[in-house]
């Protein structure tokens, strides 16, 4: 008798998580939908902001709710940021998809979130058209809206969250200059 279930059970059984996970002071970020990983980075670095005294926004629809559909994803003391949140994949890296030059944003912020430390790197948008943030790939085969930018934990240009007011203050003292 022809039995689905136990074929996608036999199937599922092939796949799985990294075992760097299990038990991990963050895997609950595994079991949560893509979309919502950017909604938790969104709200983590509100509430981290709203630690340390940053100014914080976001972009407002016309009902007042949080605007999925903005040029900018957060505003920081001011100045606008693009913000991406990936989780550390197999290989050891941060793969922060979907940034996009055509957008009005001023920096781009990234949240990589590994099993036990969280990472972050921030540039100005000038520095992320010109490469100084690392090479980005476009995510489709010969397009040019949405690219990829893959960092690991141990790049220059990455840093444990520790130091996110100091690298904050240093990528908005690059923005006004």
């Amino acid at each position: 008798m022809l039995d689905p279930h136990g074929i996608l059970a036999r199937v599922l059984s092939r796949y799985k998580d990294a075992d760097k996970w299990v038990d991990a002071s963050f895997e609950q970020i595994k079991r949560i939908s893509n979309t919502k990983v950017g909604d938790v980075g969104q709200d983590f670095i509100e509430e981290l902001c709203g630690e340390l005294k940053f100014d914080c926004s976001f972009p407002e629809g016309s009902k007042g709710k949080r605007s999925r559909q903005s040029p900018w994803d957060i505003r920081i003391e001011g100045r606008t940021f693009e913000l991406k949140t990936a989780t550390e994949d197999v290989s050891g890296s941060f793969q922060f998809n979907h940034i996009r030059y055509q957008r009005q944003y001023e920096g781009l912020l990234c949240v990589g979130i590994a099993p036990e430390i969280i990472h972050f790197g921030t540039w100005t948008k000038a520095e992320v058209a010109t490469g100084m943030a690392g090479n980005l790939v476009s995510m489709e085969k010969g397009g040019s809206a949405s690219f990829k930018l893959t960092k690991r934990p141990h790049d220059p240009d990455i840093y444990p969250i520790t130091q996110f007011e100091d690298r904050l203050l240093d990528v908005l003292g690059r923005l006004d200059a």
